[in-house]
């Protein structure tokens, strides 16, 4: 009787287990791939859409109507937002701006004479929901009137 080489089903079966177990492990880790890299664009979104803010903000005068405290809070307010849901107070935010594309929104608010008197306190808060959690980027500068 001649010996016979290869493999047997029992071997066979092992090994296509093993596989199937690897690839499955490779479609679950694609999934949350997929989820991270989509949170890490919609953060990169908010922080962009604060940054410009800021940045037109800081372009203004320092008498500009933009960079008023409309409500007078002052550094009490400068967390205010206009919606609740935001996960925040739900205070009234001395300025919005009309969401461009999806959920994101932009506020800013001024406390003026902070931290001396001739200075403002300026901060852009940028807010989107992400997976049912609220999320925010927030930016905070001071304006200072030019001598």
């Amino acid at each position: 009787m001649q010996k016979q080489t290869g493999f047997t089903l029992i071997e066979v079966l092992i090994a296509l287990t093993v596989f199937a177990v690897g690839i499955l492990a490779i479609a679950a880790m694609q999934g949350t791939a997929l989820r991270a890299a989509a949170g890490a664009e919609q953060l990169t979104r908010g922080r962009a859409a604060a940054k410009s803010t800021a940045e037109r903000l800081l372009a203004l005068p320092f008498d500009h109507p933009s960079l008023a405290d409309r409500d007078g809070d002052g550094d009490s307010g400068l967390d205010d937002t206009t919606s609740s849901a935001a996960g925040m107070d739900g205070r009234q935010a001395d300025f919005a701006l009309a969401p461009d594309e999806g959920d994101l929104r932009v506020y800013w608010n001024v406390a003026e004479s902070t931290p001396r008197s001739d200075a403002k306190t300026v901060r852009v808060l940028s807010l989107w929901d992400e997976r049912g959690q609220s999320r925010r980027a927030r930016f905070t500068f001071i304006k200072t009137e030019a001598l």
